[in-house]
């Protein structure tokens, strides 16, 4: 009678952890062939332990070897004893981690026959309500129709522009000629690179802004870093359309002298004192100067790329320039004298709304 009673717990029990699982079939219906975006594939899909790949392909054309970061990266194929060659590969994720996979015919793993994942351990399930899924919003193609290639400005091309949650970057590049890094602010701005095992690598790389705040990217290729070749962007929430509230009084926070000692001046790098920091409505910048050696202009994303001073009757120029920072978003700042912004005297911040 007891093992009766065991056999159909079991019964029920079973179907249930199983049904958890997913198989995830390599290419859906393109399978596992050349000439595909795996790893585009991969990206938009979330593998849990448990789950399985199941690779399917014409048996002699591919195979299937499981390799770590550094063989994905350079394409090292392990020994064909490893191969797994059936036509119908089945490999079951029972870790949590970053798993790699390559072809190893050919030249088939250097051509893109190649991908990455991670695998996340199994969530047991909670009574709390699911999370609604991200809402996608607009695709950026970094650098339009330059993309991501040495010599182009991209910090000029993410001034004017508003990222939100739920939006797309696309790194657009020749395989092989570059990467893509997410990296931290510290690693930003000494052009650190994150292990090779974590660079975006396809060619045509697509980062899915899932939470609002500061992202920095990098090329990790050489000295492309240093020559320029990062993007830093700041992702605020996706706004709700909701009815209008009255605006609460503006309270005052933290004061801002701008180039702290070296105050504001030629040969100084205020883009550099403006990294890490964090500026809120309420703040107040202030600028320090001799009296009729410079001035301050408040402009647009368009005016400051190109230097482009307002009348003179809207400059600044008491020597000790006080501004609020009344409201959220991209402000943008320069010196109207002379050549001074096109000698870098200029300066662009990100105000966040002040929580409460």
């Amino acid at each position: 009678m007891a093992s009766r009673l065991v056999l159909v717990v079991l019964m029920f029990i079973i179907p249930t952890i199983t049904a958890r699982f997913k198989d995830h079939i390599v290419g859906d219906e393109a399978g596992w062939l050349l000439g595909f975006d795996y790893q585009a594939w991969a990206n938009a899909k979330k593998f849990h332990v448990g789950d399985k790949l199941v690779f399917k392909y014409g048996v002699g054309s591919h195979n299937v070897y499981k390799v770590n970061g550094t063989g994905f990266q350079n394409c090292i194929r392990p020994p064909l004893s490893e191969a797994l060659t059936t036509g119908n590969d089945t490999v079951v994720l029972a870790t949590p981690g970053r798993k790699w996979y390559i072809c190893g015919v050919g030249k088939h793993c250097e051509n893109g026959m190649k991908f990455a994942i991670t695998v996340f351990p199994l969530k047991e399930k909670s009574p709390s309500p699911p999370t609604p899924p991200l809402t996608y919003g607009k695709t950026f193609i970094v650098g339009d129709g330059a993309g991501w290639k040495l010599g182009f400005d991209y910090q000029a091309w993410a001034y004017g522009k508003k990222f939100q949650v739920g939006d797309k970057l696309v790194f657009n590049y020749p395989v092989g000629a570059h990467n893509v890094h997410k990296v931290n602010g510290t690693g930003f701005q000494n052009c650190i690179r994150p292990p090779l095992s974590e660079a975006l690598t396809t060619g045509s790389d697509t980062v899915v802004l899932a939470t609002p705040g500061r992202k920095w990217y990098i090329c990790g290729v050489g000295q492309h870093c240093q020559n320029a070749m990062k993007l830093v962007i700041t992702v605020y929430p996706r706004q709700k359309v909701a009815a209008p509230a009255p605006s609460p009084p503006l309270t005052y926070g933290k004061e801002f002298i701008v180039g702290d000692e070296a105050g504001w001046r030629l040969g100084f790098d205020y883009q550099a004192w403006a990294y890490g920091k964090k500026f809120q409505v309420g703040d107040k910048l202030v600028f320090k100067y001799g009296v009729g050696a410079h001035n301050v202009f408040k402009v647009n994303g368009t005016q400051f790329q190109g230097c482009i001073s307002p009348p003179a009757k809207d400059a600044l120029s008491s020597g000790y320039d006080t501004i609020v920072l009344a409201t959220p978003g991209n402000k943008w700042y320069i010196c109207g004298v002379g050549q001074h912004c096109q000698n870098g005297m200029k300066l662009f911040l990100t105000v966040m709304p002040r929580k409460h």
